[in-house]
């Protein structure tokens, strides 16, 4: 008899051991996942800067944030098969006045900003700085977010690059606005010596004329254009800057 007690009791003494192993196991593995996308988020974050200092980030006034977002946006829309093979990406920072320089083109494979000059914003965006942005039809105003270029064109406007994107309420109109990148006189430094301001668009980013071709031959067709604010709302919804779908990818 004392044989079949003991053995049941053993069991019943030694399952609450068991069973609290069987969760210090399945903690341990949660504990190491973790772990693990902690490192793979600090190299991800590493790389970052180890590109920032490489493109000289801080000598063209590139504000370190806004690139940040742009080549995690980047990276987001890559693994989508959102872009082209070209490795650009071109960044308008409108949290600069327009009279300074705040448009960039990256060359990411290179390591190198290919160009660096002045971009107009909407009429109702502001006047010398930029602070109202909308995505609706004929509002006049800039738009935030990450667009795609597609081809070019002549229009209205002269020789142009069609934008593409697709955050709504943030840039999903762009293509039906006419949202493009173009030049204008009003672009001109002459202008800006003059007024103290360079002029205001209808929401397009205009370039100067004495660059803008280049600009377009070189982005157009696939590459990523990111028009960044401090905008936290955006910076915290928009579906291109979560950094777990890259973890979780493998691909850092």
């Amino acid at each position: 008899m004392k044989k079949y007690i003991f053995y049941p009791l053993f069991l019943f003494f030694s399952l609450p051991f068991f069973s609290y192993g069987q969760q210090n196991v399945r903690t341990n593995k949660l504990s190491a996942v973790a772990e693990n996308i902690l490192s793979q988020r600090e190299i991800f974050e590493h790389s970052i800067k180890k590109i920032y200092k490489q493109i000289q980030g801080d000598i063209y006034g590139l504000d370190y944030n806004a690139f940040r977002y742009a080549y995690i946006g980047y990276q987001n829309m890559k693994i989508q098969n959102k872009l082209n093979e070209k490795r650009l990406l071109s960044i308008i920072d409108f949290t600069k006045n327009s009279s300074q320089k705040r448009f960039y083109t990256i060359d990411l494979e290179n390591q190198l900003i290919l160009y660096h000059t002045f971009v107009a914003h909407g009429k109702k965006t502001g006047i010398e700085t930029a602070t109202y942005f909308s995505d609706k039809n004929d509002s006049n105003k800039s738009s935030l977010g990450f667009y795609v270029t597609g081809k070019t064109y002549n229009g209205d406007a002269g020789f142009s690059l069609k934008l593409h994107g697709d955050e709504r309420n943030y840039n999903s109109n762009a293509y039906k606005r006419g949202i493009v990148i173009h030049t204008a006189e009003y672009m001109d430094e002459s202008f800006l010596k003059k007024n103290g301001r360079f002029g205001r668009s209808l929401g397009c980013p205009v370039l100067p004329a004495s660059i803008y071709k280049d600009v377009i031959e070189t982005i157009k067709e696939g590459t990523l254009v990111f028009a960044y604010y401090n905008n936290k709302q955006y910076l915290s919804s928009s579906k291109y800057l979560k950094i777990n779908n890259l973890t979780e990818s493998g691909l850092y």
